[in-house]
């Protein structure tokens, strides 16, 4: 969860920042696509060790449809966003967008180190 936070504050540097300089701009997005690619490489990991083996197929399955439907609709949002309301508020919409989701697994996501996978799948009775 750690490269969520980072990500939501760097995109709304990015944002607020409007006369940045050009190469720090481009050290912020090397940086946001760094901590980005960690923590999305999730969605293949942790549905795994959260979900009891007759529910796995399914949160796995469910966690990566949700991450396609969030990458296609960035595909073309983003573009439409910068067109229409300019690059600033688009990446200050999108730290908006990453700061929600890292609230989200900060709140609703159980911690899963130290624990087996049954003690993680304990919390699903049926």
């Amino acid at each position: 969860m750690p490269g969520q936070w980072l990500c939501a504050g760097i995109l709304l540097i990015i944002g607020v920042w409007a006369n940045a300089p050009a190469i720090l701009v481009l050290v912020l997005f090397l940086a946001f696509s760094f901590f980005n690619a960690g923590y999305t490489t999730m969605t293949q990991v942790y549905p795994a060790e959260v979900f009891p083996g007759h529910l796995r197929g399914i949160g796995m399955g469910f966690a990566a449809a949700f991450s396609r439907i969030g990458a296609a609709l960035g595909t073309f949002a983003l573009p439409w966003a910068i067109s229409n309301i300019g690059l600033g508020p688009s990446m200050v919409v999108a730290a908006a967008v990453a700061l929600l989701g890292a609230v989200l697994s900060q709140w609703l996501a159980p911690e899963t180190k130290g624990r087996t996978l049954a003690e993680i799948s304990a919390n699903f009775s049926h």
